[in-house]
């Protein structure tokens, strides 16, 4: 009689199955970091949002004026040309000031580094903050978001933060 032997390797079925079963894994993973990698991106920007929105305060209660030498009574209705897409200039009397600032007492901040995908933050005095039809117009700090559409396109990818209603 003659006997089989059992080979202890794996078959080409087995190793597919496992291989497939890897592959799996991997992009479920991938999938999961992606996610939180995009949260943690935002989260971020929310936060520098925040620290931007404290300075032009800061900056408002010492020089009575906002970015740009803009002022609450800036916040209007579309007005256009009043942006100010780099808030590290010195207009934005931020980090920097153009010495037009009466009584400016900065830097209030140190530094304001790009976002999370390489776009500088912006400042608006007239933005949207509902874009449905009906509007309410404030003045925003913002960053383009993810999808880092270039300056003068809003889009719903937008994040910002609010300083000022109309």
């Amino acid at each position: 009689m003659r006997t089989h032997k059992h080979s202890k390797g794996l078959t080409v079925f087995e190793l597919i199955l496992i291989i497939s079963f890897i592959a799996l894994v991997i992009i479920v993973l991938g999938l999961i970091l992606s996610r939180t990698g995009k949260s943690t991106q935002t989260a971020t920007v929310h936060s520098t949002l925040k620290q931007i929105a404290n300075a032009v305060t800061m900056l408002e209660d010492d020089t009575g004026q906002w970015p740009n030498h803009l002022t609450r009574a800036s916040i209007q209705s579309g007005k256009s040309g009043n942006e100010l897409w780099d808030l590290t200039v010195a207009s934005a009397g931020i980090v920097i000031s153009d010495n037009a600032f009466p009584r400016w007492k900065g830097p209030y901040l140190k530094e304001i580094r790009p976002d999370p995908w390489g776009n500088k933050y912006f400042f608006d005095p007239d933005y949207d903050i509902d874009p449905g039809p009906g509007e309410t117009w404030a003045a925003v700090v913002g960053s383009f978001g993810p999808n880092g559409k270039g300056k003068n396109i809003y889009d719903s990818d937008n994040i910002f933060e609010v300083i000022g209603t109309k």
